[in-house]
């Protein structure tokens, strides 16, 4: 079986994961799982038609490792395989979501899963319909179309473009509230947050004279602002490092509760970001 064939399976069994999530919220992870599953080789047969020997991590020891899924984002462009910005972020969405759940103890709220899901779908069947013949629901068992359908009108329906990237309308009010929470507490004492690009990691040797975007690549935090809940990229401010898995005994705080089904805002972002 080749690569796109298996990526074909890995998709089908994510679209049954989906309709089997409607009564057991606990499936989408499996779902998530399985969809990153299929990017993942359908990748590496991009990569395996523009030369065979790209999908191993060692070109010149070929047969051992198979290239890592955010690695295929170098090995596509140096293929001269045009990615947009918003397709690397999808790339880096899908490595993000695969290693919560394979890495971290985390509880998987629903909606969220859901909404980042659908992103990661966009992409697939985006780059799908660019590199290959034919729709992604051509070449899965006829009793899934229905839901992949359901999936690409779901994704139209519920993201807008927020500061020039697919953003559901829920992470944008979630960002716009994180901005209220300035310091976490652990026993009562007080840890200010960091702000998007005020972190400590941007003053290393090893970051060699980098400095950060104007958009957090993970939850498109502007620079001075908070990063969203749950941000890979915010620092712990405790400790340092990544606060989202740190060992720290965080006390309640409403950056938690904004993972939460339900949540109280005030008035919804527009399109533009502002």
């Amino acid at each position: 079986m080749s690569l796109i064939e298996n990526a074909y399976d890995s998709f089908a069994e994510s679209l049954s994961d989906v309709e089997r999530a409607k009564g057991d919220h606990s499936r989408w992870k499996f779902a998530v799982l399985n969809l990153v599953h299929a990017v993942e080789l359908v990748l590496k047969q991009k990569l395996s038609d523009e030369h065979p020997l790209l999908i191993w991590q060692d070109v010149d020891r070929p047969g051992r490792n198979t290239v890592s899924l955010e690695r295929s984002i170098d090995r596509l462009i140096a293929a001269g395989i045009s990615l947009e910005d918003e397709d690397t972020r999808a790339i880096r969405l899908a490595v993000k979501w695969r290693n919560n759940i394979t890495h971290y103890e985390v509880d998987l709220i629903a909606p969220e899963v859901r909404e980042n899901y659908l992103l990661i779908f966009e992409f697939l069947d985006k780059f799908h319909e660019e590199h290959f013949e034919g729709s992604l629901s051509e070449h899965i068992p006829e009793t899934h179309v229905q839901t992949a359908m359901d999936l690409v009108e779901s994704f139209k329906r519920e993201f807008i473009t927020f500061r020039g990237r697919p953003m559901h309308r829920r992470w944008a009010r979630k960002l716009v509230a994180a901005q209220r929470v300035h310091s976490l507490y652990l026993d009562g004492v007080e840890y200010p947050r960091l702000r998007w690009g005020r972190e400590h990691v941007w003053e290393q040797d090893w970051m060699d004279g980098k400095i950060p975007s104007r958009y957090c690549r993970d939850c498109g935090a502007e620079l001075d602002e908070y990063h969203g809940p749950g941000c890979v990229l915010e620092e712990c401010p405790r400790q340092g490092g990544q606060l989202f898995g740190c060992e720290c005994d965080w006390d309640a705080s409403e950056l938690w509760a904004l993972d939460a089904d339900e949540w109280e805002t005030e008035g919804e972002p527009s399109a533009d970001g502002e």
